[in-house]
C-alpha cells in the first residue's frame, strides 16, 4: 500500500510541475466523460428504456409503399386504413394518427399554437393508456360531421385552463371543441 501512495505523490508532483500538460489532460478527460454521458443518455432513452405503453413489444407501425413514385414509406390514407382495420384478423386493434399544428382559441379570444395529433380507431386502447380524467373517444366520435372532441395533455390543461375541468372549453379552426379527457402526466 505504501508503494501506491508513493506513486500517487510522484504523479501529483509531476502534474504540478507541468501545468500545460495537466490542463490538456483535465480538459480531455472532461470532454471524454461529458461525451460518454451524453451518448449514454440518448442510448438509454431511445434503446434501453421501454416505451411508456402497456405492451410495447406488441406495437407495430404499418406503412404503404408507392414504388411508382419511389416512396418506400408513405402514410396510409384513411380509406385504406379503414379497409385494413375491417379486414384484419392478425391485430387486436388498429389506430391511425396524423400529427399537425393547431391554433387554440380560449374564452378570452387569445390564439395559441399547439402541436397535436388527429387520431382515429382505438388509439388509446391500442397504446394501453387511460386518461387521468374523463374518457377516451367513442366509436361515433370517429365519424365525420360530429362535434370535434379533444383529449388535452396534462401540461396544457394546467397551463391554459388552470386545471379546472369546467374551464376546458375552447375552439379550433373557429369550431367549438368538447373536451373529453385529460391525459395523464
Amino acid at each position: 500500500m505504501e508503494i501506491f501512495w508513493q506513486d500517487l505523490r510522484y504523479s501529483l508532483r509531476t502534474l504540478w510541475k507541468s501545468p500545460g500538460f495537466t490542463l490538456i489532460a483535465v480538459v480531455a478527460l472532461a470532454l471524454g466523460i461529458g461525451a460518454n454521458t451524453a451518448i449514454f443518455s440518448v442510448v438509454n432513452a431511445v434503446l434501453l428504456r421501454p416505451l411508456p405503453y402497456a405492451s410495447p413489444e406488441k406495437l407495430v407501425w404499418i406503412w404503404e409503399t408507392s414504388p411508382v413514385n419511389e416512396i418506400p414509406q408513405e402514410v396510409a390514407s384513411y380509406p385504406n386504413f379503414n379497409d385494413w382495420r375491417q379486414q384484419s384478423q392478425s391485430f387486436e386493434g388498429m389506430a391511425a394518427f396524423a400529427g399537425y399544428y393547431q391554433f387554440l382559441t380560449g374564452p378570452d379570444g387569445t390564439p395559441e399554437r399547439l402541436s397535436g395529433a388527429a387520431v382515429v380507431g382505438d388509439f388509446f386502447k391500442v397504446l394501453g393508456v387511460q386518461p387521468m380524467l374523463g374518457r377516451t373517444f367513442l366509436p361515433e366520435e370517429n365519424q365525420g360531421g360530429n362535434q370535434r372532441a379533444v383529449i388535452l395533455s396534462y401540461g396544457l390543461w394546467q397551463q391554459r385552463f388552470g386545471g379546472s375541468a369546467l374551464a376546458a372549453s375552447a375552439s379550433c379552426w373557429n369550431k367549438p371543441l368538447c373536451c373529453r379527457a385529460i391525459r395523464s402526466q
